[in-house]
């Protein structure tokens, strides 16, 4: 079965892609897997490809000058969807696997053919699509709207295209809106990279740390509210801090989380790390993870911790943070800010509690393993190849 996986840009940087694919063509060496995108820019250099798996970038560069100053103006004057059409006639493959809509877009427009195409929605599904809606309900994709209002009959049209619509949560499923045409929808989570009993993070041992894994943004990952929470109890727990891990672009939200700091007076107990190579690490150096997300797509941040046995604190009402949480299993789901604040404080007294749902966590975080999640995908490729 040839499967071709299409990614426009920043391929190899992309890690869970890169595991998801590797696993999978190690797990079926039959599968002829090729992965493409369309970029001058950025390709990535993180990650490599198993060496089996196919890497095409229609518009890279090479080593002639004049064939890489064509390319990088053709990417500029030029639809991507002409370029894709030829290599689809040329590879002819059995399934066509989308990661966001607008490679769905770049395999569809002004193209006619009858491959099979699974349409990836790597986040909550109006989080991708509402931009896309004739109607958007949330205002923050008015101005997007306007902007594609122009193209939506086309957009529609590559959506209808679309044979299976993957969501991460089987609770996800009812959010597709009935606009994009869904044919079937098939709930499959991301993988979680299981880890050796050496891997697992002390809690025996007090390192009087939290951590927040995640890219530092006011909107959706909301550091700020973690430093909120904790300044309402910092004078209980004087020698306590919290880590914020990931990537910066908002030094402006950055100096507002330090000013809140500087109110509660806990500027001393609050750090903005930054992005780390070596993510294993933060998880083994902290006791448990507060993440007051508003929604994740899955909650990798949330599972990997899980996966190192950290107890974790988040929000009741955060799709996707709401489901790999279990109250009072692995951590606690918390219905305001008051109620953070309180769980945070139960976990910082409670050693033996922290423990309890470490362990917990790596069991509930089983469930995503690369072989279960990687069963569901060939399940799937091979219906598909029977039909």
């Amino acid at each position: 079965m040839k499967l071709m996986f299409i990614r426009s840009r920043n391929v190899l940087n992309t890690k869970w892609l890169v595991q998801y694919i590797n696993a999978l063509q190690e797990t079926r060496p039959d599968y002829d897997i090729s992965v493409v995108c369309d970029t001058y820019k950025k390709v990535g250099n993180e990650l490599t490809f198993n060496p089996k798996v196919k890497l095409i970038n229609l518009s890279g560069k090479t080593k002639n000058l004049l064939v890489n100053l064509y390319h990088r103006i053709r990417c500029k004057i030029i639809p991507s969807c002409f370029r894709y059409k030829k290599l689809i006639k040329k590879e002819k493959p059995d399934v066509i696997i989308c990661y966001f809509p607008k490679d769905l877009f770049s395999v569809t427009t002004f193209q006619k053919h009858n491959i099979p195409i699974i349409m990836m929605l790597h986040n909550v599904p109006d989080v991708i699509l509402g931009k896309y809606k004739n109607n958007p309900i949330d205002e923050k994709f008015d101005d997007l709207h306007k902007e594609i209002k122009p193209l939506l009959w086309f957009h529609h049209k590559a959506f209808k295209q679309v044979s299976i619509w993957q969501v991460l949560l089987s609770s996800f499923a009812p959010l597709l809106d009935k606009e994009f045409a869904p044919k079937k929808i098939v709930a499959i989570p991301n993988m979680v990279q299981q880890l050796s009993p050496k891997d697992y993070a002390d809690l025996n041992v007090e390192k009087k740390k939290i951590i927040y894994v995640a890219r530092i943004e006011p909107n959706v990952k909301r550091q700020h509210l973690l430093v909120e929470a904790f300044g309402k109890i910092a004078k209980d727990f004087p020698d306590w801090i919290i880590e914020f891990w990931g990537l910066q672009k908002y030094p402006q939200y950055e100096k507002e989380i330090m000013n809140i700091a500087r109110n509660y007076h806990i500027e001393n107990q609050v750090f903005i790390r930054g992005y780390t190579t070596d993510i294993l690490s933060v998880y083994k150096s902290a006791d448990f993870q507060a993440f007051p997300s508003k929604y994740e797509g899955f909650g990798l941040g949330v599972a990997d911790g899980q996966a190192a046995g950290l107890p974790t604190i988040g929000f009741a009402q955060a799709p996707a943070v709401n489901e790999l949480i279990i109250h009072g299993q692995n951590g606690f789901l918390a219905n305001n800010m008051e109620e953070f604040s309180s769980y945070m404080a139960e976990l910082m007294r409670n050693k033996e509690l922290r423990i309890k749902f470490g362990k917990n966590a790596i069991e509930d975080v089983k469930a995503y393993a690369p072989q279960n999640v990687i069963a569901m995908w060939t399940q799937l490729f091979d219906e598909i190849a029977t039909k």
